[in-house]
């Protein structure tokens, strides 16, 4: 998600080019990722600012659109950062946007993941593919 300028708020199809090239977002249809692009909030994290302060469970999903999310060791979190935390109330670390890039996330609330995982199959599946890191589960 390319902006312009650097806290500029992307448009709806900005969030939807940025949704598509996430994995699981890129199997859903048209009309369904418009859906998300409307509700999905887009937030800058400076490097190295706190996103998340730890020991609680995240209340949104984070799908990282530019630069990454890191946890206490500094491993990447992966595209999208919440799917364990929302499902199962699992406490998550403090998480910090990259120190070098920092962050930009699409972050949809507890509320729009769970509408989506329930009328989206095909989402639900891509997650299941993604495994709990987020990123293309071992064959």
């Amino acid at each position: 998600m390319s902006l312009s300028a650097p806290h500029a708020i992307p448009s709806l199809l900005e969030k939807l080019f940025a949704l598509r090239g996430v994995q699981p977002f890129d199997r859903l249809s048209p009309d369904e990722l418009t859906l998300v692009a409307e509700v999905a909030r887009p937030r800058t994290y400076a490097p190295g600012e706190i996103m998340h302060l730890g020991d609680a469970p995240l209340s949104r999903l984070l799908v990282v659109t530019e630069g990454s999310v890191r946890d206490p060791a500094g491993h990447a979190t992966g595209a999208i950062t919440g799917v364990a935390s929302l499902l199962n109330d699992t406490i998550v670390p403090v998480l910090r946007a990259d120190a070098a890039a920092g962050a930009r996330v699409l972050s949809i609330s507890r509320h729009h993941f769970f509408t989506l995982a329930r009328e989206c199959p095909e989402f639900v599946l891509g997650l299941i593919e993604l495994g709990a890191e987020g990123a293309p589960a071992a064959p």
